[in-house]
């Protein structure tokens, strides 16, 4: 029932997944990169950082929607197959997305300007948090066996690259427009292109058929009645919780990076532009594309558990030099040591998700799935997605006079310290999954 070699329908599947992945990302990252211009626009004249953090934070409130489309979306993709669920989740992030940039100004409507951008942000959520619940496993059950681990880091890599992309994108906009047009009017321009990713993923999935692994839960009448509420039952409520504390800790890793390497580098001490920092930020964002590919790929052969438990004793080693760096490089404006350091904390932070694919796959049982996956996913959000609360308040009472006024380099460095800790934590109650089969098989107790 597994693939045994690659098909057309292979490689459809994975342009898909990373295509769709990549426009998440590509939404995120537009957000948080311009989260200065996007505070001009939509929130009244005052602190500016104040403005920026809230900016940020109100993207903190519209993930937390993410788990509500992972439980929608995994639930389908288990009852009607990956294909048509993808087919859905696509064209409504594609549209939610691309709705930002129809968005009046404060200057227009007052603050019902931000009432309507934390709407829209509820709805990307809710479509995003349903596009990695099938579109991971459609992926995975697509792919040949030896192949896991490399396709899992591509797939995941389509974030990192949809991150990379978006802030190439808004570069090139801020040099044809510069930054009084992008906060004025090219901003709108900057959200529209999120309908080509879209587009083209759709696309793609349009021409491709469901798995044979699903067809073959199909086929043996295996479809669960229930398979989102069969996650909290026994045997499998274990491996279900064993999960959510790893991907809390990942989400930690995450937003170390696409949360606030942007803030240290565009304020206060930082002496870079807004399009220097936009770079520097970029060229991390590269290398952590090119970080998830190979921890994927290495995974193949020394195995999920073993890489991910070293990487996480690499990451508390490394947290506050890389962050220090960053933060030096910005305030004497030394671009070699901000760009070295973003690079080492794109790779530290964003190589990790590599395995997520296969890993979370290998996890759950065919017939629940594309429900563990997302919801599994997304459960790491219920404690992580506060991350902009943890690092506003360690900021403001704990590390104030070593992160300066202005700058989170510090509390930043912390967070991803206790994200190394939680995924040390959450990795060791986890079996070894390589080698596990994704066809569904006779029940048999939990292993953790």
């Amino acid at each position: 029932m597994e693939p045994s070699s690659f098909t057309s329908n292979t490689v459809k599947a994975v342009v898909s997944q990373f295509t769709g992945f990549l426009l998440d990302s590509y939404d995120l990252t537009m957000i948080l990169t311009i989260a200065p211009a996007i505070a001009k626009v939509l929130l009244p004249p005052s602190n500016p950082f104040f403005a920026s953090f809230t900016v940020i934070f109100s993207y903190t409130l519209t993930i937390l929607f993410r788990p509500l489309g992972s439980a929608i979306f995994g639930n389908l993709g288990d009852k009607i197959g990956r294909r048509n669920d993808l087919i859905i989740t696509v064209a409504g992030l594609g549209i939610v997305s691309a709705l930002t940039s129809a968005l009046p100004t404060y200057a227009e409507v007052g603050i019902l300007s931000f009432i309507l951008f934390l709407l829209v942000r509820v709805g990307v959520g809710i479509f995003a948090g349903g596009e990695y619940s099938a579109g991971h496993p459609f992926t995975m059950e697509w792919t040949p066996y030896k192949w896991r681990g490399l396709i899992s880091g591509l797939v995941q890599g389509g974030f990192s690259f949809g991150a990379a992309l978006a802030a190439a994108v808004e570069g090139i906009f801020i040099g044809i427009y510069g930054i009084q047009g992008v906060e004025t009017f090219a901003w709108r321009y900057i959200f529209l292109t999120s309908i080509i990713p879209a587009i083209i993923a759709l696309v793609v999935r349009l021409s491709l058929e469901d798995t044979p692994i699903f067809k073959d839960v199909k086929a043996r009448n295996l479809v669960r009645r229930t398979p989102f509420t069969d996650l909290f039952r026994r045997p499998y409520r274990a491996d279900f919780l064993q999960v959510m504390v790893w991907m809390t800790g990942m989400f930690f890793y995450a937003y170390s990076l696409f949360a606030f390497v942007p803030e240290i580098l565009e304020h206060p001490p930082s002496t870079f532009s807004l399009g220097t920092a936009n770079f520097i930020y970029l060229i991390g964002v590269v290398a952590a594309f090119f970080g998830a590919i190979a921890f994927g790929a290495a995974s193949q052969k020394v195995g999920r558990r073993k890489m991910t438990l070293v990487w996480a004793l690499i990451t508390a080693i490394l947290t506050f030099p890389v962050y220090y760096g960053l933060f030096l490089g910005a305030k004497t404006g030394n671009f070699g040591l901000a760009l070295f350091s973003s690079i080492i904390i794109g790779i530290l932070t964003q190589a990790p998700w590599g395995i997520i694919p296969v890993y979370l796959s290998e996890r759950f049982r065919a017939s629940m799935r594309a429900s563990g996956v997302g919801f599994g996913y997304s459960s790491g959000i219920f404690l992580g997605g506060w991350f902009s609360f943890y690092v506003y308040y360690m900021h403001r009472y704990l590390f104030r006079s070593l992160d300066t006024p202005t700058n989170v380099w510090f509390s930043t460095a912390v967070l991803l310290l206790l994200g190394a800790i939680i995924i040390a934590i959450g990795m060791s109650m986890s079996p070894e999954t390589l080698g596990t089969r994704l066809t569904e098989q006779p029940e048999k107790s939990s292993t953790t």
